[in-house]
C-alpha cells in the first residue's frame, strides 16, 4: 500500500473510532503526527440540532494562543472563518495576510504564538452533516510548503469529511433514539419540511388549507417525538436521521 494511503487507512480508522465528541481533540492531536502538520484544527461552522453558539473546536494549537483567540474575540472577526464561509474550495492563508492592517496583525499574533508560518482550510460542506472547517498548518516555506500542501491537502479533504460525518452521527444518536419509539405523522413531517425549508406558518397553513393552529399544533407534536428545542431544530434532526429526504426541503 503507497505511504498516502496508509496514512489515510490510519486515519480513517482513529475517526471511526470517535464514540464521544469530548474525545474529538484527542482524534486531532493523534492526526496532526500522522499527517506531519505544525498544527491541525477542526471546527464545526453548524450542525444540525446542535445549539448555534455551541461551538464544537477541536485545534491543537497552544493554550496561550487559544486564551488569546478569545480574548480577542476572534470568534466573530478571524479572516479565515470569514473567507472559508464564502469558498467552496480550499482556502491559502497567504492570501488573506495583506487584506488589511487587522488581518496582517491577525496573522503576525498567530505566528509569534506557533500556529505555523502557512496553512491552508478546507470548507466543509455536506446536506445532512452542516458546515465545517478544516485547518492545517506547516513551518515550511516556498517549494516545500507547496509540496507539503499538494500532497496533504487530498488526504486531508477525506478526513475532514470523515469527522464531519462522525461528530454529526454522534449529536443526532440521542434523538435517534428517541424516534424510535414514536414515529412521525404523515403531516408532521410535511409541515416540518416545509417549516425547515424556509416557510412560515401562515404559508404552510394556507398551502395546505389548514389553520396556521393546525400546522402549529404539528409541528409541536413533532418536536416533542424528536426530543428537540424546537421546530426547526427538529427539522435538522429529522434531515440529519433522514427522515426528510433533502429533495423535500428545496423550494
Amino acid at each position: 500500500m503507497p505511504a498516502d494511503q496508509h496514512i489515510l487507512q490510519e486515519a480513517l480508522d482513529c475517526v471511526r473510532n470517535l464514540r464521544e465528541i469530548g474525545h474529538l481533540s484527542a482524534i486531532v492531536h493523534q492526526l496532526r503526527t500522522l499527517v506531519g502538520a505544525a498544527n491541525l484544527a477542526y471546527q464545526a461552522l453548524f450542525i444540525p440540532g446542535r445549539v448555534a453558539d455551541d461551538r464544537l473546536i477541536a485545534a491543537t494549537y497552544s493554550d496561550k494562543w487559544k486564551k488569546l483567540y478569545l480574548s480577542k474575540n476572534y470568534l466573530r472577526t478571524d479572516p479565515i472563518e470569514i473567507a472559508a464561509r464564502k469558498a467552496s474550495q480550499p482556502v491559502d492563508w497567504r492570501h488573506l495576510r495583506s487584506a488589511s492592517k487587522e488581518t496582517a496583525s491577525f496573522f503576525a499574533e498567530a505566528e509569534r504564538h506557533g500556529v505555523g508560518n502557512n496553512g491552508v482550510s478546507i470548507p466543509l460542506v455536506d446536506a445532512q452533516a452542516g458546515r465545517a472547517l478544516f485547518s492545517v498548518t506547516s513551518n515550511l516555506e516556498g517549494n516545500d510548503w507547496a509540496a507539503f500542501k499538494a500532497r496533504a491537502l487530498p488526504l486531508l479533504i477525506q478526513i475532514g469529511k470523515a469527522i464531519q460525518l462522525r461528530t454529526a452521527e454522534i449529536e443526532v444518536q440521542p434523538a435517534a433514539r428517541t424516534f424510535r419509539s414514536s414515529a412521525l405523522t404523515a403531516k408532521e413531517t410535511d409541515y416540518l419540511a416545509l417549516y425547515v425549508g424556509g416557510y412560515e406558518i401562515k404559508q404552510i397553513g394556507d398551502m395546505r388549507s389548514v389553520s396556521g393552529t393546525a400546522v402549529r399544533a404539528a409541528l409541536n407534536s413533532a418536536t416533542e417525538k424528536l426530543d428537540a428545542r424546537g421546530p426547526r431544530h427538529a427539522g435538522y434532526l429529522a434531515i440529519a436521521l433522514g427522515i426528510i429526504p433533502t429533495s423535500m426541503i428545496m423550494k
